[in-house]
């Protein structure tokens, strides 16, 4: 059997086991977290240190839904999220877990062609941007597809073709933990030209 993908064995990168919490609201979030359970299946742990995951989908989720199977272990201390699109449905679950104490700061870079193509998503992006100190917002010219998960025990790097909202049947994904890879990928939140 392999040491990545052991049903008979749940853990994480630091040997806990997932966090119990209160059930959630946003019925998104919940869809989430059965396909997470999905997820769980197949991949049953947080990335080691150092450590890669490949993964594709056989199956309809947007790269959100690592999120919720990373909050099942560990707190995201700041998570950083670049997309070209991103759904209201997604937002708001990002702001449940932020209000349930699962993500303490979010950073998102979002693709400033949105601003045209679904300004009523902009609009509560932004309303919520003004709402929470701990939800900041930045716009560029952007096609990336990179999230970044800071926690006390990891530095999560997500990366694929899926954005955050509806995907397509088949996508891939890379799920990392490694500091020097989080490190170069933040240059992302951090060089981009805001538009």
């Amino acid at each position: 059997m392999s040491r990545f993908f052991d049903l008979n064995k749940k853990q994480s990168a630091n040997d806990a086991e997932p966090k119990q919490t209160k059930p959630f609201e946003t019925k998104f979030l919940l869809n989430h977290y059965e396909k997470v359970k999905n997820l769980n299946k197949d991949l049953e742990r947080l990335p080691s240190e150092g450590e890669q995951f490949w993964l594709q989908s056989d199956t309809q989720f947007n790269a959100f839904t690592f999120i919720p199977f990373i909050t099942q272990y560990e707190t995201i201390e700041h998570l950083y999220a670049s997309t070209y699109s991103i759904a209201i449905r997604v937002v708001d679950s990002l702001i449940e877990l932020h209000e349930n104490g699962k993500i303490d700061q979010i950073t998102l870079l979002i693709s400033d062609s949105l601003k045209q193509r679904n300004p009523k998503t902009i609009d509560k992006i932004m309303a919520y941007a003004n709402h929470y100190p701990n939800l900041h917002i930045k716009f560029a010219w952007n096609h990336s597809k990179v999230a970044l998960a800071k926690t006390a025990f990891g530095h999560y790097i997500i990366e694929g073709s899926g954005n955050w909202s509806e995907n397509a049947h088949y996508e891939q994904y890379t799920f990392t933990n490694l500091q020097d890879a989080f490190n170069f990928r933040m240059k992302l939140f951090t060089e981009s030209i805001e538009r």
